[in-house]
């Protein structure tokens, strides 16, 4: 999984460390839940700083941006963007 952090001055000012703090969070979460859970390797996942901001439309409406993978989070808070990574990780029955 690729956690994609916009690193644009608007997204900076929106406040764009919170939501990379948070994706680290669920990483480190994700890491030591395997490890006490003996589930064997946790899945990779990389948290960058990235300057998305033109790959939308309209992007000085939707500060801050956050992408999981291939989907878009427009006006991304840490919880949202939480949630999508644990839900992407939660294994499908």
């Amino acid at each position: 999984m690729k956690v994609t952090i916009c690193s644009c001055a608007r997204c900076t000012a929106h406040g764009n460390e919170f939501l990379y703090d948070s994706a680290n969070i669920v990483k480190k979460d994700i890491e030591y839940a395997y490890e006490v859970e003996g589930l064997g390797e946790a899945p990779e996942i990389e948290v960058v700083y990235e300057n998305i901001m033109n790959d939308i439309e309209n992007p000085e409406k939707n500060a801050p941006l956050a992408k999981v993978d291939d989907t878009y989070i427009k006006k991304a808070k840490p919880e949202v963007l939480m949630e999508m990574m644990f839900d992407k990780l939660v294994p499908k029955k």
